[in-house]
């Protein structure tokens, strides 16, 4: 009797072996036979489930964005004012356990870039993170723990602007910003909307 294979398990597995080879390799020494060998499969296996190496970092930068949605909702739960706004801005960072999904996050920024149907991919996920921004500055501004004297939609923009920014700065250059200086940077423009 034949083995019966669980694929959605199988591809599972294979992504988490992706991330793994990730972190121990980076994204460039992430090859397809890396991961196959990190998974324990044979690298005709990895075929079957995914074309080429683009597929399965496709299928992993997915996962990585499923999971920041599942991250976020759990960091934000009891939260509320400016403290969801410090948590949902502090949770894109790379910093904590997140760091290696963040950074590959940024590294696949080039290809949204020459690709339209990576960019219409991603940007949706970076889009949900924007909106979420922009509705809780709004509940902290009605509730009066952010100011009211300017627009809480260009609130949210500017830090969501920051936030791009010092993700960036933060996985190409981390020894000038270490994860104190971007928390820091964060706390110091949220006190200025007080």
């Amino acid at each position: 009797m034949p083995k019966v294979v669980d694929h959605d398990a199988r591809r599972a597995e294979l992504i988490a072996a992706t991330w793994r080879t990730i972190r121990r390799l980076g994204l460039a020494g992430a090859t397809t036979r890396e991961i196959a060998k990190e998974a324990g499969y044979a690298h005709g296996l990895l075929a079957y489930y995914f074309p080429d190496k683009d597929a399965i970092l496709d299928a992993a930068l997915e996962r990585a964005y499923q999971a920041a949605r599942a991250q976020l909702s759990a960091r934000l739960a009891g939260r509320s004012g400016r403290d969801a706004v410090r948590e949902v801005l502090l949770a894109a960072l790379p910093i904590g356990e997140a760091s290696v999904e963040t950074q590959v996050l940024v590294m696949s920024w080039g290809t949204m870039v020459t690709s339209e149907a990576q960019r219409a991919r991603r940007y949706a996920g970076h889009r949900e993170w924007r909106d979420t921004v922009r509705v809780l500055v709004r509940i902290a501004a009605a509730v009066g723990e952010m100011t009211a004297e300017q627009d809480p939609g260009e609130i949210a923009d500017a830090l969501v602007a920051l936030v791009d920014g010092l993700t960036l700065h933060g996985v190409m250059n981390p020894a000038e910003y270490p994860e104190r200086r971007l928390v820091a940077t964060v706390d110091r423009v949220l006190d200025r909307y007080r």
